[in-house]
């Protein structure tokens, strides 16, 4: 009987203790560069929708890193809050939604890098689909401007559920409750 009182005082302890982690350390803000949005225009298309586009070249170190990052790793990679580029403009969700309603005609939050044609960068993440209506000479020309110009968004804030800060939080969580539970149990249940 004292060994069962033990075992579910030691699992209500750690229970509880669980059940603090994801106060004491809560998900930090990450900043996403995403590549899969696809542009099926050049410049003057690009700033008609409100899109700012920036040549490759002119990136800093940490922009090219970041941007190379992304096609890399299937067109989106997470940093810290101190790992961005200084030229990117990262906004939260609430931020792009505010400018976007004050200008419907702008994408805050997304940028068009213009891609060098003799760069040694992986390939853009912009789709290559040819259509049943178009002719060799339009698809061409979209995969010439696929191939420039490649959108990537950029924003600030929490990481996904599937990410390892989250799931972290969520394992020791699910941990707490189980080990209530069976704690829980130990202590109220009588030795027969």
């Amino acid at each position: 009987m004292k060994t069962r009182n033990k075992l579910g005082t030691a699992l209500v302890v750690l229970a509880i203790v669980l059940f603090t982690v994801p106060a004491l350390f809560p998900v930090q803000a990450m900043l996403t560069h995403d590549t899969r949005d696809s542009t099926f225009g050049g410049e003057e298309q690009l700033e008609e929708q409100g899109i700012d586009s920036i040549k490759y070249d002119n990136l800093s170190e940490a922009g090219k890193e970041l941007y190379v990052q992304a096609l890399e790793n299937g067109g989106e990679y997470r940093v810290s809050t101190e790992q961005g580029a200084a030229e990117f403009d990262y906004m939260t969700s609430a931020e792009r939604a505010q400018l976007q309603g004050e200008n419907p005609e702008h994408r805050p939050g997304v940028i068009a890098i213009e891609r060098p044609d003799d760069a040694d960068l992986p390939p853009a993440d912009e789709p290559l689909n040819r259509g049943p209506s178009e002719n060799d000479e339009e698809y061409e020309q979209h995969r010439e401007q696929v191939q420039r110009y490649d959108l990537m968004a950029i924003s600030k804030g929490p990481p996904p559920l599937g990410a390892t800060p989250q799931l972290l939080r969520l394992a020791a969580t699910l941990l707490a409750v189980v080990s209530f539970g069976i704690g829980g149990y130990l202590l109220s249940s009588k030795a027969t």
